[in-house]
C-alpha cells in the first residue's frame, strides 16, 4: 500500500494520505480550537470531490459569485436547544456569505430562548414527543422530536422571512388530512396516510421577493398529523443554518430516529456542513461506556455520509464543566477526558474534524472561572452558560470554521501528490 504525502503550506502540520484516507500528522496551532483534522483533503485527478473540498468550494462560490446555498445542520444538546450559541455562528456566517434563511425548525412553543429568525406557535391539541434514554426507535426527525395532533381544527404556524417553504411530515397508518395556508390563503392539503410510515414532503413557493410570511398547518379531521420539521429558506443565495438541539440529548438519541426517515430528511436538506455538539450529558453519569459512545458516533456519521456524501462533519467537544464539590469536579474532568478521547478516536477513524471547545475555554477548571468572573460567563451550575458565555463559545466555533475555510483554498492549490498538483 503506497503512502502519498500532500504537502500543504500551513505552519505546523502536513497531511498523510494512504489509500484514499487522509490523516493530519500534527496539530495546527493557528486553528484556535486546536486538534485536529482527519478530514479527507487531496483527491487524485478525476476522483469525486471530498467533503473538505466541497466545503471550501461551496463557500467560495457564495463569497465570490453570490450563487447557491450553503446549508448547515447543527445537532446538539441544551447548549444548542436555546439557539444562543448557534445563533452567533449563524450570524457570523451569514454576515460574510449572505443570509439564505432560518432553515429547519420544529414549530413548538418551547423551550427556546432565542427566536430572532422566526416566531411560531400552536393550539392546545398538538403534543410534542422526543426520545429518552430507553426509548424505542421511531420516526422523530432531525429535530430529535416531533409534534402530532389527532383532532380537527388544530393549527401550528411559523412566521419568518423567506419565500421557499418545506414541510416534512410522516405519512402513516391512521394518518389524517391537513391543510396548508400561506398568509391566510390555502395553498393545498395532504392526506397523511400510508400503509407503512414514510417521510413525505410538501413544498410551497411564495410569490415575489423574500418577505415576512406566515405558514400555517391546520388539521381537518381526527386522523394523526405528525410534523417532523418546517424549513424556511430565502430565494437569495447565502447560508441556511438549522439549529437542532434538544435539552438533555445524547448523541445516541440521533439513532432513536428510524434510519429510513433520518436519511431521507438529511437527503432533503442536502447539508454542506454538519456540526455535532454532544458530550455534556454523556459526561454527567457515574461512568462512560466508551465502546457504546464510539459506536453511536460512528453509526451517526455513517448515516450522514450515506445520505449526504459531500457533507463535512465536525465534532464539537463538550465545553468544560465544574462542580462546587472537589471530588465531584474531579470526577467530571475524568469523564470529560474519556468523552473527548472517544471523539478524537472516532474522528480519526471516520475522516471527520474535531473542534475542541474544552481547550478553547481554557481547559480543566475553566468553567469555574467562567462562573466567577464579572459579568459571569457560566451559570452557577457550571454546566450551562450566560448569554455572554454562549456568545464567546459561538465565536470560537465560527472562528474555527472560518480558519478552516480561509486556509483551505491555499492548501488545495499548494498540495502536491507525487509531483502533481490537485
Amino acid at each position: 500500500m503506497n503512502a502519498v504525502v500532500c504537502r500543504v503550506e500551513f505552519p505546523g502540520f502536513w497531511i498523510l494520505q494512504t489509500a484514499g484516507l487522509t490523516r493530519w500528522a500534527a496539530v495546527v496551532p493557528a486553528l484556535i480550537l486546536g486538534i485536529l483534522i482527519a478530514a479527507k483533503w487531496c483527491s487524485p485527478d478525476g476522483a469525486p470531490a471530498q467533503p473538505i473540498d466541497s466545503f471550501v468550494l461551496s463557500l467560495r462560490s457564495l463569497e465570490t459569485q453570490r450563487s447557491g446555498k450553503f446549508r448547515v445542520l447543527h445537532f446538539g444538546d441544551s447548549h444548542i436547544a436555546s439557539d444562543n450559541e448557534s445563533s452567533v455562528v449563524r450570524s457570523s456566517l451569514q454576515s460574510r456569505f449572505g443570509d439564505g434563511g432560518p432553515g429547519l425548525v420544529l414549530p413548538w412553543r418551547g423551550p427556546r430562548l432565542y427566536t430572532g429568525n422566526y416566531t411560531y406557535g400552536n393550539t392546545y391539541g398538538w403534543k410534542r414527543s422526543h426520545p429518552l434514554y430507553n426509548s424505542l426507535i421511531e420516526d422523530t426527525g432531525l429535530a430529535l422530536s416531533y409534534i402530532e395532533a389527532q383532532a380537527p381544527n388544530q393549527s401550528v404556524w411559523i412566521e419568518a422571512t423567506g419565500s421557499e417553504f418545506r414541510i416534512d411530515y410522516l405519512a402513516q397508518p391512521g394518518g389524517g388530512d391537513a391543510e396548508f395556508l400561506l398568509d391566510g390563503a390555502s395553498v393545498g392539503h395532504r392526506r397523511m396516510s400510508a400503509n407503512s410510515p414514510q417521510l413525505q414532503v410538501a413544498r410551497f413557493q411564495a410569490a415575489g421577493p423574500d418577505a415576512p410570511h406566515r405558514l400555517e398547518i391546520r388539521t381537518l379531521d381526527s386522523g394523526l398529523v405528525r410534523i417532523l420539521g418546517v424549513s424556511v429558506e430565502k430565494s437569495a443565495p447565502g447560508v441556511v443554518y438549522s439549529a437542532l438541539g434538544l435539552v438533555g440529548a445524547r448523541a445516541e438519541y440521533l439513532l432513536k430516529c428510524r434510519e429510513e426517515t433520518f436519511t431521507a430528511q438529511i437527503a432533503n436538506e442536502q447539508p454542506d456542513l454538519v456540526l455535532m455538539g454532544y458530550g455534556t450529558n454523556e459526561s454527567s453519569g457515574s461512568y462512560l461506556d466508551e465502546n457504546a459512545y464510539a459506536s453511536a458516533l460512528s453509526s451517526i456519521i455513517a448515516r450522514i455520509h450515506r445520505a449526504a456524501p459531500s457533507a463535512l462533519v465536525i465534532l464539537l467537544t463538550p465545553p468544560d464543566r465544574g462542580d462546587n464539590g472537589p471530588r465531584e469536579a474531579q470526577h467530571i474532568q475524568t469523564m470529560l477526558k474519556e468523552v473527548m478521547s472517544v471523539e478524537r478516536s472516532v474522528a480519526w477513524n471516520e475522516g471527520t474534524i474535531v473542534l475542541d471547545l474544552h481547550t478553547a475555554m481554557g481547559g480543566a477548571g475553566s468553567a469555574e472561572h467562567w462562573a466567577a468572573v464579572q459579568p459571569p460567563l457560566a451559570q452557577p451550575d457550571m454546566t450551562h452558560f450566560t448569554n455572554e458565555g454562549y456568545n464567546l463559545l459561538g465565536r470560537y466555533i465560527a472562528g474555527g470554521i472560518m480558519k478552516l475555510y480561509d486556509s483551505g483554498p491555499e492548501a488545495v492549490q499548494s498540495a502536491s501528490l507525487e509531483g502533481n498538483h490537485h
